[in-house]
């Protein structure tokens, strides 16, 4: 007798065989058929027909090695593929095989060894299905996969109540899988169940569904299961809190479905899954979401969202101030449909590069309707556009009366200037009148005092000739004031000759000039000074009066010293000259720098009063500061400070 007709009879008994053969009969997308323990064919469904290319009466009784390649065939691996679906209890590999018309197809296949009830083997149930385009496009496995699961899901339903062999298909499930009655009384739950819940199947039982779902959800979930019984056949689906062994709810979304009225399966199907972690991330999402439409809800500038079609899809309260509508009215409309104005405006320019480009832009714009200026910052995203809009009307009407005030400060300053560049020219000419004008008397005095000294110098005695002497000084002295305030005057309108100035060296050589016949009692230290940008000319007039200065108050001490260094400083380095000389009281140090301006009498110290104003001057025309700090009897120190970018 052949293994067919040994086989058949056993298998024939089945009490679930009628179920079996409905199923399996009707699945189109998995060739399951069976196997005798030889691995011939005993049985064919519909789907293997459409995968194979066999039909019924042309496979059946034949050697499943039909399907293989012959290279497969070389190696034993139709025989190797049963002798290990019996050694580990199932075998699943993948590999070519071949159909009916000898193309191949990539197929993966599950090999199960049936027993009796002696452990006796009846033979083998095989599950194919045709994975070619897995092979072909590895980036679309996942997305395979999940529908592959979702139709086996479906196929085997009706199996996992009554046949042992295809629970294994779905034991392994991430899922949980569970069967009710009419009364929503559990009659079969999988393995995965109870991972997921921690009860066992004893446990279980102890609780009717209804006791294990969270109190405040209770009264939807039973109006929710009233539906599930009034829609047969219909998928719903809904959410949860059911409670852990453990004591803790977890979030579980539930898919059922009333197959009461199918009389293989005559259950309620439920497949869930534990979404706790969902949950949890979807409430952070929309504590998230609502701490940042707060923080948008509350801001001073206006906020909008808007889609790849120029849709609102977010407008927050400031926006509708701005726009005097009711933010919820924008949603769902088109920007330029409610703004026909806007169309060909810098802000419309500005959106489309922004949503084209992908690119951050930010600008100012006028849109008349509403007589309104905006500041927008366009954010770009794949979704569309994040837009800040800020209200600037009433800086931009600042900004044009500043302006307006400014073209008349411009004009006035204008005005101001030609008056200035008169009167200067009136100055110059004055200036050049009275120098030529006092100088010619000057002349003269100091002349005939010459000729009274040198024609009636003997006769005139001791004391004529001390009033000559005076006179002859005086004369010197006013010639000298003429030529100082002269300098004085005409430095207001010299121009500046930046370049790089060596200070050192400008230092020593306004000392060599003071010490031209010696230095005799004097000790000078010039440190180190650091270069800068200034007019040479004119900071060399400084060190010669600061120098000049120090030399002269402190000439009467019988050590006198003087001491040229700097002070780095934040706006540059600060310049000094010290002294040990008579010094002054701070009190009268405004003074100090005014023309003509003199803190010692002349009969105790020589001199105009011009140099230091002279040195303010420079320095002040420089963009710099200069002042002095001093103590009576204890000397002074006179610092100036040119800035770096001078």
């Amino acid at each position: 007798m052949s293994p067919v007709n040994t086989i058949r009879p056993l298998l024939q008994q089945s009490v679930n065989e009628k179920l079996l053969h409905l199923l399996v009969a009707s699945v189109k997308d998995y060739a399951i058929f069976m196997l005798d323990p030889a691995g011939y064919i005993l049985t064919w469904n519909l789907g293997a027909q459409n995968i194979k290319g066999y039909s019924e009466d042309e496979i059946i009784g034949k050697h499943m090695s039909v399907f293989y390649t012959p290279a497969d065939i070389a190696k034993n691996e139709p025989k190797k593929n049963l002798e290990a679906a019996v050694l580990n209890g199932s075998h699943e590999n993948e590999g070519w095989r071949v159909r009916k018309d000898g193309s191949l197809f990539w197929a993966s296949v599950v090999f199960t060894p049936l027993y009796d009830d002696h452990k006796l083997l009846l033979g083998f149930a095989k599950v194919t299905r045709d994975i070619t385009e897995k092979k072909k496009a590895e980036d679309k496995k996942i997305e395979l996969n999940i529908e592959l699961e979702r139709r086996v899901k479906e196929n085997t339903k009706r199996i996992i109540a009554n046949e042992l062999r295809f629970r294994k298909l779905i034991e392994n499930s991430q899922d949980g899988i569970t069967l009710f009655d009419k009364d929503l009384k559990l009659i079969y739950r999988s393995l995965s169940t109870g991972k997921i819940s921690g009860w066992s199947a004893s446990e279980r039982k102890s609780y009717k569904l209804i006791d294990l779902i969270h109190p405040d959800d209770q009264c939807r979930v039973a109006i929710f299961f009233k539906e599930i019984i009034a829609k047969p056949g219909v998928p719903l689906i809904t959410s949860y809190r059911a409670q852990h062994k453990s004591g803790h709810y977890i979030w579980v979304e539930s898919l059922f479905t009333n197959m009461l009225d199918d009389e293989n399966i005559n259950a309620i199907v439920c497949n869930f899954r534990d979404v706790t972690e969902r949950k949890k991330a979807e409430e952070d999402l929309k504590q998230k979401t609502a701490q940042i439409e707060n923080i948008l809800e509350s801001i001073t500038d206006g906020f909008i969202a808007i889609d790849q079609n120029f849709c609102y899809t977010y407008a927050n309260k400031r926006i509708g101030e701005m726009l005097g509508v009711l933010p919820d009215s924008l949603i769902g409309k088109n920007v330029w449909d409610l703004f026909p104005d806007a169309v060909g405006s810098d802000t419309y320019n500005a959106f489309q590069k922004a949503m084209a480009e992908q690119v951050y832009y930010c600008h100012e714009d006028y849109y008349a309707p509403l007589n309104l200026w905006q500041e927008n910052h366009i954010y770009p995203s794949g979704q569309g556009l994040s837009v800040f809009i800020r209200d600037i009307s009433e800086r931009k009407r600042a900004e044009l009366a500043l302006q307006h005030l400014h073209d008349n400060l411009e004009k006035k300053v204008v005005e101001r200037t030609l008056q200035l560049e008169s009167v200067n020219k009136e100055l110059e000419s004055f200036s050049y009148s009275v120098s030529h004008d006092l100088r010619t008397p000057l002349r003269a005095v100091n002349g005939y005092a010459a000729m009274l000294m040198e024609d009636f110098g003997p006769a005139l005695g001791p004391e004529g000739n001390r009033i000559i002497n005076t006179i002859r000084a005086n004369a010197m002295m006013m010639s000298k004031l003429i030529d100082e305030l002269l300098a004085f005057s005409r430095l207001g309108r010299k121009e500046l000759a930046v370049s790089q100035t060596d200070m050192k060296a400008v230092a020593e050589s306004c000392l060599a000039e003071h010490f031209a016949n010696g230095q005799g009692k004097y000790k000078v230290t010039v440190r180190n000074l650091p270069p800068c940008m200034a007019d040479t000319n004119m900071i060399k007039q400084v060190w010669m009066n600061l120098l000049g200065n120090a030399i002269k108050y402190s000439a009467k001490k019988t050590a006198p010293e003087i001491e040229v260094g700097f002070i780095p400083g934040e706006k540059g380095p600060i310049y000094y000259v010290e002294d040990n000389g008579v010094g002054f009281e701070m009190k009268y140090s405004d003074k100090l720098f005014g023309v003509f301006q003199r803190l010692h009498r002349s009969d105790e110290f020589e001199g105009t009063g011009v140099g230091l104003a002279l040195a303010k001057r420079i320095i002040e025309k420089h963009n710099g500061e200069i002042w002095a700090e001093a103590e009576l009897e204890k000397g002074a120190i006179f610092y100036f400070r040119l800035p770096s970018n001078t």
